[in-house]
């Protein structure tokens, strides 16, 4: 490691955000679960979202163990070794448990990245077309990854290591260009889709779905963003790409976590999302009519109940209680109560 101060310093800070990360990951599964666990109808689509993200947090839960174990070993266990920390990272980086770490890293993605190509598929109501592209970047991606994977057995393969970085930097590169265009995507459909939402469900109401964190969620836009800033430093080889990776691994989680919380509350986006608000508006636009309808025909009926009403009062006091007689002297009427 040329500097290895840097890659100390880098290595903590990133080890100390990825503990923080790593706990909200915690919190977001567990309340998914705990929503799973209140319906009373369970669907084939619950159970393997349950499965998902009970395999993303097994994944960065090795990812921030092995990373733990490692700063330990380095900092406590090396540092009275021959040539102290800087010799021990030169020679263990590419450890079988590193390695290990490497390989759940690499999982999170895929795994994350498929679930972002996924909801780009329900978001624009099932079109096959616009998921082709994306789908053919993905397994690049993985085939990429594989190769990236076996290098980092071999000593000074990870990480900074000149054969990973051959196949890490266009693995990388593929995937996060992946990401930015499926991110891309998600949001101009959305926003696309937000004055619709507006005048169905009203300003209050579209916010659910179309407000700036529902896009930020459903877009996973964090996760790219991150994946982005991780890029630069890794291709420059530069060591602070190790605090920037390990807080980007935590995203891989992080973000397909916040996007399955939000399906198992019934508050994400699926196939025919406009169709039932269409349908419940035209509904309610009908219910309204109806009770204006209802109004008017009560009014009506009303107006003519009094009208009749009056007439009968009427021709009725003329019968009983008023009397017309003809004289001379012209017309007269005389009570004959």
């Amino acid at each position: 490691m040329a500097d290895s101060p840097v890659f100390e310093h880098a290595y903590y800070i990133g080890s100390y955000i990825s503990g923080i990360l790593y706990g909200v990951d915690l919190v977001l599964y567990f309340l998914a679960v705990r929503q799973l666990m209140r319906r009373r109808v369970a669907r084939k689509s619950y159970l393997f979202y349950l499965l998902f993200s009970t395999a993303l947090t097994l994944l960065v839960t090795v990812d921030i163990s092995v990373n733990a174990v490692w700063g330990e070993i380095m900092w406590i266990n090396a540092r009275g070794q021959p040539g102290g920390v800087p010799a021990f990272v030169d020679t263990q980086l590419s450890s079988w448990y590193q390695a290990l770490g490497s390989s759940s890293a690499v999982g999170l993605t895929l795994l994350s990245d498929a679930l972002l190509i996924h909801r780009l598929f329900v978001i624009y109501k099932g079109s096959v077309y616009i998921i082709v592209f994306p789908v053919l970047v993905y397994i690049a991606a993985a085939a990429l990854a594989i190769l990236e994977l076996v290098t980092s057995f071999t000593p000074g393969g990870f990480f900074f290591g000149t054969s990973s970085v051959n196949f890490g930097v266009p693995y990388y590169s593929m995937t996060i260009g992946l990401n930015v265009l499926v991110t891309s995507l998600i949001c101009f459909q959305l926003l696309s889709l937000s004055h619709q939402v507006r005048e169905v469900l009203g300003e209050q109401n579209a916010r659910l779905y179309t407000g700036a964190i529902a896009i930020l969620v459903e877009s996973a836009a964090p996760y790219t963003l991150i994946g982005i800033v991780f890029l630069i430093p890794y291709a420059r080889s530069s060591p602070v790409g190790a605090a920037v990776g390990q807080i980007w691994a935590k995203f891989t989680c992080l973000a397909p976590q916040a996007i399955i919380f939000r399906i198992v509350s019934d508050q994400a986006w699926c196939r025919d999302t406009m169709t039932q608000f269409r349908t419940a508006d035209a509904a309610r636009r009908a219910c309204r009519r109806q009770e204006s309808s209802a109004v008017e025909l009560t009014t009506h009926v009303r107006h003519d109940l009094d009208a009749d009403s009056c007439a009968g009062l009427s021709s009725y006091d003329v019968k009983r209680g008023t009397k017309f007689s003809t004289s001379t002297s012209g017309c007269s009427a005389s009570d004959i109560v």
